[in-house]
């Protein structure tokens, strides 16, 4: 089956219970090597045709806040073991800032600082994004939706000397309660200056809902073309504004 998806080899680790479970296909052309497998991670070699190596950790992170700390310390062991560069790519179950998360609890984000410290020491490299912020909604309705960005990637603290031009795009929640990322490492490119698009998710909440009826109603004098204009305006910077207070 996997063969007639273009992949010549695989390599998968079974899921525990309902979590958890990684799964990797390559072609032969890609010269990559197994180095390590495990619950939580899936380590391959890279070598490329101009004698470059690097690696490709393919992260799960625990869902149990008890069994985070092992598992990063785990991971940590294999890769401040190696001298070549490496991208660390994955669902990491963690949230680091608040910007990365939306909801309407104003609870502290568990074990962040530990998070946090664990990317310091390890001198890990945030790989930049495009698309949606958010990359995971556990899919409840109204004020009890929670959007949280928890799939990214990390490079080594040379990564971006032997390939500069590397991101991540991310596309729509649509099926699965997370949002498909992938790594390109040839993005060309930053965020920059994109046409403003207003996320899905703000229309679940009554409060931005009620900005958007209040602006819309507002009478503008001129023509109605500019009246329309000066109507979508006004709504556009009251949603950033709203977005950026949930945030924060």
């Amino acid at each position: 089956m996997f063969r007639t998806l273009g992949f010549d080899k695989c390599f998968g680790v079974d899921a525990v219970g309902a979590s958890g479970g990684l799964w990797v296909g390559w072609r032969k052309e890609s010269r990559m090597k197994l180095v390590k497998a495990c619950n939580h991670f899936i380590i391959l070699l890279v070598e490329k045709y101009n004698g470059l190596v690097w690696y490709l950790v393919l992260f799960y992170g625990a869902p149990s806040v008890s069994l985070r700390a092992s598992v990063l310390q785990e991971v940590e062991e294999w890769i401040g073991s190696y001298k070549a560069p490496f991208l660390m790519v994955g669902e990491f179950n963690q949230v680091e800032y608040r910007c990365d998360k939306l909801s309407l609890s104003q609870r502290l984000i568990t074990v962040a600082d530990e998070f946090n410290l664990w990317i310091i020491r390890n001198e890990l490299l945030d790989i930049p994004f495009k698309g949606p912020r958010f990359s995971w909604c556990n899919n409840r309705k109204g004020e009890k939706r929670v959007y949280e960005r928890i799939d990214k990637a990390f490079g080594s603290k040379d990564w971006f000397t032997v390939f500069p031009n590397t991101g991540i795009k991310h596309y729509p929640i649509q099926i699965s309660d997370h949002a498909p990322i992938e790594v390109d490492l040839n993005l060309v490119g930053t965020v920059g200056n994109i046409p403003y698009k207003l996320d899905a998710w703000v229309l679940d909440h009554e409060e931005c809902m009620e900005r958007i009826r209040v602006d819309w109603k507002r009478v503008d004098k001129g023509s109605p073309t500019y009246q329309v204009t000066r109507k979508l305006s006004r709504i556009q910077t009251s949603v950033k504004r709203w977005t950026l207070d949930k945030r924060a």
